[in-house]
């Protein structure tokens, strides 16, 4: 069969077995769709309303994309992923490694302690901090593309944490001093 006698989907397909998306817990790729495992979302709604025949399936809590759609999805994937993940319950991440001595790779180390640090909009506010480009390290943390050097950024989070620690222990006991004397 001639690339011009394929179907959409026949294309996508085999476009996605030749460039894979980076393994995800959000995003997988059936043989009928791509499912985007997340809570709703404005946003996600948002990025996905581009996509004809985009599905949002509460009962299921993910969103169905036809395979055609795979370059639209490609395109936002690290924000897809940054969303996604603001979905789901706190902890929800944490999943536990099959093998309890194997060491975690650093964006997994990464994401738990500027998802600590930061809160809810983690990625964003943690590339300002570090003085990072956004959508590199989006890209990094979604596994499609390396950085230069992944033990620097740990080392720049870890200092970074350990300032806002000393920062945050001085202010409380400030604020231990001012309620002790009353001046609250």
């Amino acid at each position: 069969m001639t690339p011009a006698n394929m179907s959409s989907d026949e294309k996508a397909r085999a476009a996605l077995a030749a460039n894979p998306f980076p393994p995800s817990p959000f995003v997988q790729v059936t043989n009928d769709a791509i499912v985007i495992k997340s809570g709703f979302s404005e946003q996600l709604l948002q990025l996905l309303r581009w996509v004809p025949n985009v599905q949002w399936r509460p009962e299921k809590r993910c969103w169905t994309v036809p395979l055609s759609g795979a370059g639209a999805v490609r395109a936002v994937l690290p924000e897809i992923l940054r969303l996604a993940e603001l979905t789901q319950p706190r902890g929800g991440l944490e999943q536990a490694s099959a093998d309890p001595h194997e060491k975690p790779l650093a964006p997994d180390l990464f994401r738990k302690a500027a998802r600590l640090v930061f809160g809810g909009d983690w990625q964003r506010d943690a590339a300002r901090a570090l003085n990072r480009d956004e959508v590199a390290l989006a890209r990094w943390l979604a596994g499609e593309r390396d950085l230069e050097d992944p033990q620097t950024l740990l080392n720049d989070l870890v200092a970074l944490m350990q300032r806002r620690a000393e920062d945050i222990a001085a202010e409380a006991d400030r604020l231990a001093a001012a309620i002790e004397q009353g001046d609250q």
